[in-house]
């Protein structure tokens, strides 16, 4: 049996690396497991924010991989102007609400589609 790898949030129990020290936390590649023996520390980053402004969690989700993306994307790749109209393919998912949001903030006009009526109407979304 192989552990599932994603981009997640750990704490360092023990360290031989001279960027991390026992208790730590750490985002990047690791196992979904209750432990994991990391061997390329490389692909981590250390958390420098841990305090209850930055709750741990926004590492998988805002701070993570589809906030860097929808940022990345809306921002300086689309670089929209205030009043314009932006369009969010998937809007449910997790990158597309991010954009949606961004944009809204921004002041333009946003139109998102999703591949289902029950993506649409749910009250999550």
């Amino acid at each position: 049996m192989q552990v599932i790898t994603g981009h997640g949030v750990a704490k360092v129990m023990d360290s031989g690396h001279p960027k991390f020290e026992t208790g730590d936390f750490v985002w990047g590649i690791t196992g979904w497991e209750e432990y994991s023996l990391i061997t390329t520390p490389e692909t981590l980053f250390k958390i420098e924010h841990t305090d209850d402004v930055v709750p741990l969690h926004y590492y998988t989700g805002i701070l993570g991989l589809a906030g860097m993306t929808a940022y990345i994307g809306f921002y300086k790749i689309g670089s929209p102007k205030k009043g314009e109209h932006v369009f969010v393919s998937a809007a449910s998912g997790a990158v597309g609400q991010l954009v949606g949001q961004f944009a809204k903030l921004m002041g333009c006009y946003v139109v998102g589609s999703a591949s289902t009526k029950e993506k649409v109407s749910s009250p999550r979304h």
